[in-house]
């Protein structure tokens, strides 16, 4: 899973670059970049602001990649031994590539918002119910290991 998910990644973070190169030149020269609950535009700044973005994808994908390849430094709320280890670190790598794919999605709509503000917001909501019920479903798993 390691592997598909830092290559999806990849992907989907060269793919809202390639997005951003293109259409620079037809996006608008003042942008929302903060919308409220409902999904009402704030506060606008240039266009240059969506350079954000891809900063906190990179920035944040080879963090969670890098905290993935070593499982000695993870906080686990559990004891580990051996007849868990193997489970518990699955379930935390699994949980780190749904983050990181999660995340990436997250900057991308945020983007999306700012470029096109008709868009819904639901979809991002969607994307961080997904985050907290994947961080709550990992820590759930992880207690239950703890029985086993």
């Amino acid at each position: 899973m390691r592997k598909a998910t830092n290559i999806c990644g990849i992907v989907l973070i060269v793919i809202y670059i390639i997005f951003l190169a293109v259409g620079w030149r037809s996006f608008p020269a003042e942008l929302p970049t903060h919308f409220d609950a409902s999904g009402t535009a704030n506060e606008f700044g240039p266009k240059s602001s969506l350079l954000i973005e891809p900063a906190v994808m990179l920035g944040l994908f080879i963090l969670l990649a890098v905290v993935e390849s070593y499982p000695r430094i993870w906080n686990i709320p559990s004891d580990i031994f051996y007849g868990n280890e193997e489970s518990i670190i699955k379930t935390c790598r699994n949980m780190f590539g749904v983050l990181k794919i999660a995340i990436i999605m997250v900057c991308a709509f945020s983007g999306l918002m700012c470029i096109y503000s008709s868009f819904p917001v639901w979809p991002m909501y969607s994307m961080v119910a997904v985050i907290l019920v994947t961080v709550f479903i990992s820590i759930l798993a992880i207690y239950r290991f703890k029985f086993e």
